[in-house]
């Protein structure tokens, strides 16, 4: 049987939906705070790893291994689609809510100085459980990883840096003019990394702990997470007595246009209950 696409209502895009906003200050918002980085909110977090990584160390080699990485994603996914306020984003003075979940993040080819980055972009869609969420990363990764891979938004890349200067600002201005006003060029769909609900980078995988880092202006990502190296902390337990667990620094980037808060505290608290209880995690 053929699917049939919805069709999309007026105003809408590509990805996402045309958000009504109500007649108060937040519909002033995009006019008022015309940019990401100037409507940021900063979020940090000290997450308890303690539980999850019990859970890694007892799940290897069975259908339910795991890494820290893909329990993050799994988290971020159940949030958004617990919280879809946040997989939100402004663009032309409009809001949109995606119809997806969209993650980009870097993967190095090798661990080596001298390696490559490349980016990558996995799409989840509603519909999607643990494993085929799971498998969607795990093949993006190992694709992005290939020496012979020949990605397409790596060419797209080559090809606009063989522009001379001036051909190259005046290609991402009427670039920028059509993506505020009509939608986003069909060929940057599914491949600009910057198109996402948003950005997480693991720099805990190389030993580095979690700095804050800015949004981008170009693109539709309104939400920026750094994941920081897992290390011994001292935390708050029982009887409010001071105690020493393994914990992982986030700091989290926000368009705070698209959400007040008090929603992003209540999403944050997903956050640490996942964490604190992985077995939420095995069904999305």
């Amino acid at each position: 049987m053929s699917s049939v696409k919805p069709r999309k209502a007026r105003g809408d895009r590509y990805d996402a939906s045309l958000v009504k906003l109500p007649f108060n200050l937040n519909a002033l918002f995009p006019y008022l705070m015309k940019g990401r980085n100037e409507s940021v909110a900063y979020y940090p977090l000290t997450v308890d790893m303690e539980n999850l990584l019990a859970y890694i160390e007892k799940n290897k080699g069975t259908d339910k291994e795991i890494t820290i990485f893909q329990a993050f994603m799994l988290a971020l996914v159940k949030i958004m689609r617990a919280r879809p306020t946040l997989n939100r984003y402004i663009i032309g003075r409009r809001m949109y809510q995606r119809r997806d979940v969209v993650f980009s993040f870097v993967a190095r080819k090798k661990m080596a100085e001298d390696s490559e980055e490349t980016n990558v972009l996995v799409r989840i869609k509603p519909e999607d459980d643990r494993d085929t969420v799971l498998s969607k990363l795990k093949g993006e990764i190992k694709t992005a990883k290939s020496e012979h891979s020949d990605k397409e938004d790596d060419k797209l890349i080559a090809l606009f840096l063989k522009l001379p200067r001036t051909l190259l600002r005046i290609a991402v201005k009427l670039l920028e003019w059509f993506d505020f006003y009509v939608d986003t060029p069909k060929f940057l769909r599914g491949i600009d990394p910057l198109r996402c609900s948003a950005y997480v980078a693991n720099v805990g995988s190389v030993g580095l702990g979690a700095a804050y880092h800015h949004l981008f202006e170009w693109g539709t990502c309104s939400l920026f997470v750094v994941i920081g190296t897992v290390k011994p902390t001292v935390m708050v337990g029982e009887n409010n007595q001071p105690v020493v667990r393994r914990a992982a620094e986030l700091r989290l980037t926000l368009d705070e246009r698209i959400a007040d808060g008090y929603y992003d505290a209540r999403a944050l608290e997903l956050l640490h209950t996942y964490m604190d209880d992985p077995t939420l995690l095995e069904k999305l």
